[in-house]
């Protein structure tokens, strides 16, 4: 109940990525780790843009390459995908793992406390000089988030 409605904010991606992976340590549990499916959309791009390059671009408002979550953590989602329940900043927390699903429990006050279940989709930034696509999670550790995000 508490956890729900905190958060720490912060000015930079960076700050709040050490944050969050800070109090995840903290916290018991086994973690799951889910690696992204990076490509670029244009096929002649592929020897300009490989795969290692890709996955390592840590974009906001984009789940990150390797996203590393725990049974209870705070998340917040990155993308609508059943508006009004599932919209982009909706705080959520994770109930169960699955290897191509999460299970999780909705923490906003008009839903609070519906079960969700969030499959991997397709993501195309679209404030970048080249078009690739990532297959994640909608996203993200919300230990802590962007002053913006808030």
């Amino acid at each position: 109940q508490w956890l729900s409605a905190q958060a720490i904010l912060a000015t930079k991606n960076n700050d709040v990525n050490t944050i969050n992976f800070s109090i995840q340590i903290g916290i018991s549990g086994d973690t799951t780790t889910y690696k992204s499916i990076d490509n670029v959309t244009n096929h002649d791009e592929i020897v300009n843009y490989p795969n290692k390059f890709l996955n390592s671009l840590d974009l906001p408002n984009m789940p990150p390459h390797v996203l590393v979550l725990k049974i209870s953590v705070p998340t917040i989602l990155l993308r609508n995908i059943n508006p009004p329940q599932l919209c982009n900043g909706t705080r959520l927390s994770v109930k169960e793992l699955i290897i191509n699903i999460t299970k999780a429990t909705i923490l906003n006050e008009k839903f609070k406390s519906g079960d969700v279940l969030l499959p991997r989709i397709l993501m195309i930034p679209t404030d970048m000089p080249f078009e690739f696509k990532r297959l994640q999670f909608p996203v993200q550790l919300a230990f802590a988030m962007t002053i913006n995000n808030a």
